[in-house]
């Protein structure tokens, strides 16, 4: 009991407060740069500054997966958000990865082939768009008629490649419609 009296006696009790006090004085002094420097730090590379003047053709698909897809993307507000914009661009940058509509021309002829197959059978088993990204956009949810008329678009595509015979094709040639 003694011992509990002078821990807590007026003159320790004051000595505790102001360890406390300047444990979280530095806390503050050496966090807060770190905190005010997070809208900077972009964890996957250059996401955001990565631009495309290649102009892009109309596509049955158009904004919803050219948001991701390629060097168009139109960033939300939210984005900005230093954890949510780093969720969001390393979905932008994966997406790109796997396919960026705005290289379409450099992609080889085997390449765009498989890259419409995929096209075909993501949007076709529902893993395009994605949940996350429904959530958020809920106009972006594609209807059976939507999923149909982009299936027949990409089998339309890769019979293009297929009968041209062609070595690359170009992005007028290969997206827009017949």
């Amino acid at each position: 009991m003694t011992a509990l009296k002078r821990i807590y006696s007026r003159g320790n009790l004051f000595r505790l407060r102001a360890v406390e006090n300047s444990v979280t004085a530095k806390l503050v002094l050496f966090a807060l740069p770190g905190i005010l420097a997070l809208p900077w730090i972009h964890p996957f590379g250059p996401v955001r500054q990565q631009h495309s003047d290649t102009p892009l053709p109309d596509l049955p698909f158009a904004q919803n997966c050219l948001n991701c897809h390629s060097e168009k993307t139109e960033w939300p507000l939210y984005s900005r958000i230093p954890v949510v914009g780093w969720m969001l661009e390393r979905d932008v940058a994966e997406a790109r990865e796997h396919m960026n509509l705005s290289r379409w021309s450099s992609y080889s002829t085997a390449e765009q082939k498989d890259l419409l197959a995929r096209i075909a059978a993501e949007v076709r088993s529902d893993r395009m768009p994605p949940a996350r990204y429904i959530m958020l956009h809920p106009e972006a949810r594609l209807s059976d008629a939507e999923k149909q008329a982009i299936y027949k678009w990409t089998a339309d595509r890769r019979q293009v490649l297929r009968t041209r015979g062609i070595k690359q094709a170009s992005p007028e040639s290969l997206l827009m419609p017949q």
